[in-house]
């Protein structure tokens, strides 16, 4: 069995749930309803089963406290700390042995890095880039989650300090904030023009 949606996935009617691959004998013995009963649908997303969710949440405290009506940079920059601290625990492999799988003809998609990072920082890149200080920290944080020696989690920090000063470069006023922004964001340029770099990353 193939798992082909993760906890929090929207679905609607015509949208498989999973695939099932068996020999000709199996086939009469399997119970599809059974199967269909094993995923929960409900109304709303659940943070003990849905990581993604829990990071949703997180970036949209941090949006509301960057709203005009709150104006509250603190607290968006409290929670990038949050957010650096939860990748670092994500990223950082665990001493135990790993558990012999209990339902071992059951395949699930792994969760990807990337949309993760999309999750998590996208709002802030987008309603914190006239906020010198919270495009300063972001930066910050991306740099840091570029150096944990994981490949995805670097490339997903990549794109996002790249997307965070580009939105900067549109918002921010000051030639000096500008210029820090930029500085804060070599880690992701290397040696590619930060004018070009952006334009250059794959989209989501």
């Amino acid at each position: 069995v193939t798992i082909a949606v993760l906890p929090g996935a929207f679905v609607a009617p015509g949208r498989a749930l999973a695939h099932v691959t068996f020999d000709s004998q199996a086939e009469a013995h399997f119970d599809f309803e059974q199967a269909a009963k094993a995923f929960l649908i409900g109304d709303e997303r659940v943070f003990d089963q849905d990581p993604r969710y829990g990071l949703i949440v997180l970036s949209q405290i941090a949006g509301r406290a960057l709203s005009p009506a709150v104006n509250d940079p603190g607290t968006a920059i409290d929670i990038i700390g949050i957010l650096v601290r939860l990748f670092v625990t994500w990223g950082t492999p665990a001493e135990e042995a790993r558990a012999e799988a209990t339902y071992d003809r059951v395949e699930v998609p792994e969760l990807s890095v990337r949309e993760m990072f999309d999750d998590a920082f996208t709002a802030i890149e987008r309603d914190g880039s006239s906020a010198v200080e919270v495009v300063i920290r972001l930066l910050k944080a991306l740099s840091s989650l570029a150096l944990m020696g994981d490949a995805p989690m670097r490339d997903a920090a990549i794109y996002h300090a790249r997307r965070a000063l580009a939105c900067a470069e549109n918002a921010l006023t000051l030639p000096e904030d500008i210029g820090m922004a930029r500085k804060m964001a070599d880690f992701a340029f290397q040696d590619t023009h930060p004018e070009d770099a952006f334009r250059n990353v794959s989209s989501p």
